[in-house]
């Protein structure tokens, strides 16, 4: 298997996904790229399928309520940090202004996406006259399939409506384009429907979590996908379709062979004093709970030394959300006082890794999922949805108290803010947000001179859905953007 051509295939597969470009692959023999075992097909999963050095969400931490301005000192006022604020206030041209500032390492997702699905094609489609044995074949396919359905989850949950939006259908709302098959076609793909990308990726999911359940032990290490990473990864995805039941049954699989959750109230940092110097924070191959890591963080945005910081005033701010007692105040932020910044996020510390899925998250999916048939009238489910919660908190709070099962809302309410202390900065809170309704947020500005400029994002606002870029728009016909808001203004206060 030769990897230069393998990644000329990718390649030209991006440009060709949407336009006519097929003589290009004249040039080069299929016969020179084209794997022909199971082993080799592995290889090309393991370089090009999983998202190793690929930053797949380079922006939406810093779209959503767990930030806000910082009154910098006039030197942070640089073109790279001025390029962000066209991100953090929600501005439909956003990619033309981070353009303009040469940021064009934040401009690709779309296209990054459809690269690693592509790879995931080739591995599918061409294990089935692979040579190697049935077991190798089984566990390279669930993999691939499991990735093809993370990518796809994360394009719909980037590029289209929710799911579940409240008084639209999924059948009607368009979706991303739906690329199952490994070929080059000359013409342009349209874009699939909500409800068929998300048929597509419970169809790849479901058959990933059988394909690995018992096909390989926990020991393939953290930057493959195991049994225990698909199902928690499709009660992820069932979580956001409302689908209770399919969410407790993957959830219950998962944490049947998950790591224990970390006690966070003895845990010790490799660097207690300075925890962004650490390198066994939470988003790091050296933490304990950590089911599947995978990513990059270059060329993201990052709260850390930009005028943008974890958010701390207002009484919907993250930091307000802890208590004295809470050991994750203390563990995913590093205190920086006196600057202008109280915090910075440390989840990450010197790991620099894009994200982990941990045993804590199949915690809160469980919950939510017993909460939600709670408010759905099956009162056996509250006292279990309460359970959850405190199997986490219990790991989290040093002076912990059970929770008190009270109203069904109150018990989602606070299903809904546990979630966001727990997996703060972990690609988490912009997709919740759209599935709780798009609600009404604001962002803080402030420039050089210390004016203090509000931006908001209303509730049900088209911010909610991320423009498809101009360049994917380009080289396909068939693409239909997004609605896009006009030019969001500040009030300056």
């Amino acid at each position: 298997m030769n990897s230069k051509y393998i990644s000329i295939f990718l390649s030209v597969y991006i440009m060709c996904i949407c336009s006519s470009c097929s003589d290009f692959l004249k040039e080069v023999s299929q016969d020179e790229f084209e794997p022909k075992t199971a082993s080799a097909f592995q290889e090309l999963l393991n370089g090009e399928g999983y998202s190793t050095t690929i930053c797949l969400d380079p922006i939406t931490d810093v779209l959503t309520d767990d930030v806000e301005g910082a009154q910098g000192q006039s030197d942070n006022y640089i073109d790279e940090n001025l390029a962000h604020r066209a991100v953090y206030t929600w501005q439909s041209n956003m990619y033309l202004l981070l353009a303009d500032y040469d940021m064009t390492n934040l401009l690709h997702t779309y296209q990054k996406l459809y690269k690693c699905i592509m790879a995931c094609n080739l591995v599918i489609d061409g294990l089935t006259d692979a040579d190697g044995t049935e077991d190798e074949k089984m566990q390279t396919r669930g993999e691939a399939l499991a990735l093809r359905a993370y990518y796809y989850f994360l394009l719909v949950n980037l590029y289209a409506m929710p799911y579940n939006c409240a008084g639209t259908n999924p059948e009607s709302l368009l979706g991303v384009p739906l690329v199952i098959k490994p070929e080059i076609r000359d013409e342009g793909i349209a874009r699939n429907t909500v409800a068929e990308v998300y048929t597509q990726i419970c169809k790849d999911i479901e058959e990933a979590c059988s394909l690995l359940d018992g096909k390989a032990d926990n020991t393939l290490g953290l930057f493959r996908i195991n049994n225990v990473a698909a199902h928690l990864l499709a009660s992820r995805i069932y979580l956001y379709m409302e689908n209770w039941d399919k969410v407790l049954e993957h959830a219950d699989v998962a944490l049947a062979d998950a790591p224990a959750l970390v006690d966070l109230t003895t845990y010790q940092l490799s660097n207690p004093a300075f925890p962004h110097y650490a390198i066994n924070n939470i988003i790091s191959r050296n933490f304990p709970e950590v089911i599947f890591i995978n990513g990059s963080m270059s060329g993201s945005i990052k709260t850390e030394g930009t005028l943008i910081r974890v958010s701390e005033s207002g009484s919907n701010a993250l930091l307000r959300l802890y208590d004295s007692s809470d050991a994750r105040r203390n563990i995913f932020f590093s205190d920086m006082s006196p600057l202008y910044y109280k915090y910075w996020m440390a989840k990450r510390g010197t790991q620099e890794q894009g994200f982990v899925w941990r045993t804590a998250e199949l915690y809160l999916n469980r919950a939510e999922a017993y909460a939600a048939k709670y408010m759905a009238g099956d009162n056996s489910c509250g006292q279990k949805a309460v359970d959850d919660l405190d199997a986490l908190r219990s790991k989290r709070l040093s002076n912990f108290v059970a929770y008190t099962l009270t109203t069904p809302a109150a018990l989602m309410e606070f299903c809904h803010e546990e979630r966001r202390r727990e997996l703060c900065f972990e690609s988490h809170r912009w997709f919740d947000l759209r599935r709780y309704g798009m609600p009404s947020i604001e962002h803080t500005w402030y420039d050089a001179s210390g004016n203090r400029t509000v931006y908001t994002l209303k509730e049900k606002d088209l911010g909610y859905v991320l423009p498809i870029p101009q360049d994917a728009m380009d080289t396909n016909s068939a693409l239909i953007q997004n609605e896009l808001a006009p030019e969001r203004v500040g009030e300056v206060n």
